[in-house]
């Protein structure tokens, strides 16, 4: 498992946790600003580990071009 899939799992589980507080009254703990910073952050966080692995890939495939 590379880095990229820990960072990409790591993301989509503080996003589902921090979803699932929608049943609960979850601002006790965080201001509405923080919430849409902290979801927005994880949301950034994940498309950027996506555009570098498919970025990582393309790479790669080019490196090793057929002969």
């Amino acid at each position: 498992m590379s880095i990229t899939n820990i960072i990409n799992y790591v993301a989509a589980f503080l996003s589902a946790v921090l979803a699932s507080l929608v049943g609960f009254d979850w601002l006790t703990f965080f201001t509405p600003e923080q919430a849409l910073q902290i979801v927005a952050g994880l949301n950034l966080l994940g498309i950027m580990v996506k555009a570098w692995m498919a970025t990582a890939e393309q790479m790669a495939k080019n490196m090793v071009a057929p002969k």
